[in-house]
């Protein structure tokens, strides 16, 4: 009887959190109201309270649903044992995918610059993403894909690329979008390659944009939300 209880008081989290990422992937933080979550969520406030003592509690814990998944999909990429620069990629493209098509993801990445600066989450969480990419990119580095520098560093550009086409780009128009994200590799990857192996890996994200288009149109025509790009 008690793990009925469990799993039904588990089920109802789960609902209200994804009616919140739903809500806070579609509006500002600010616009977005407990009524609205739960009419989406089909739930008494009453239910809410039992799980969140608040709005902010609750993007919290979207937040920390999305980071869990996303410290996953990093392990899986390096797990593939592709070239650290192969990998570096790859994760751009799935981060590219999964803004565009899970709520979770984009609701995380509107969040942290609103609820978490106060309390110093935003740092830490691309502190933490800078540290778990610059293995990879310090492999990288080793095989000679990406010239001498600070791995850290280069992380800390590749992730700010991505933050910053999202902010001027247009996740409503994927494929312009991510079009836009294979333009700016082209621009950045000719200071950090070395000319021998440039080619390589400009038909590289040329590959990888055309499986991401792909990738995006699959999971809007079908709402199939674990297709992710290989």
């Amino acid at each position: 009887m008690a793990d009925s209880t469990d799993r039904r008081a588990d089920a109802t989290r789960q609902q209200i959190i994804r009616a919140a990422a739903h809500q806070f992937a579609q509006r500002p933080y600010h616009d977005v109201g407990l009524d609205d979550i739960l009419a989406e969520a089909e739930l008494t406030k009453g239910a809410m309270y039992f799980h969140f003592r608040s709005k902010h509690a609750l993007a919290l814990a979207v937040i920390d649903g999305q980071l869990a998944r996303a410290g996953a999909a990093v392990q899986e990429l390096v797990d593939r044992k592709l070239s650290g620069l192969e990998t570096l990629i790859d994760f751009g493209y799935q981060m590219a995918v999964e803004d565009i098509t899970t709520d979770a993801a984009r609701a995380m990445l509107h969040l942290l610059p609103v609820v978490g600066r106060a309390e110093g989450l935003q740092t830490a969480v691309l502190d933490d993403a800078v540290q778990a990419l610059s293995v990879v990119a310090e492999r990288a580095i080793a095989e000679g894909d990406v010239v001498d520098a600070d791995p850290q560093e280069v992380t800390r550009v590749l992730l700010a690329l991505y933050l910053g086409l999202r902010q001027a780009g247009d996740l409503e128009e994927p494929e312009q979008f991510l079009l836009r994200v294979e333009r700016s590799w082209g621009v950045v990857l000719p200071g950090v390659v070395p000319l021998d192996r440039l080619d390589y890996f400009l038909q590289f994200i040329r590959r990888r944009t055309a499986l991401a288009i792909r990738a995006t149109a699959v999971r809007e025509s079908s709402d199939v939300p674990d297709d992710r790009i290989s």
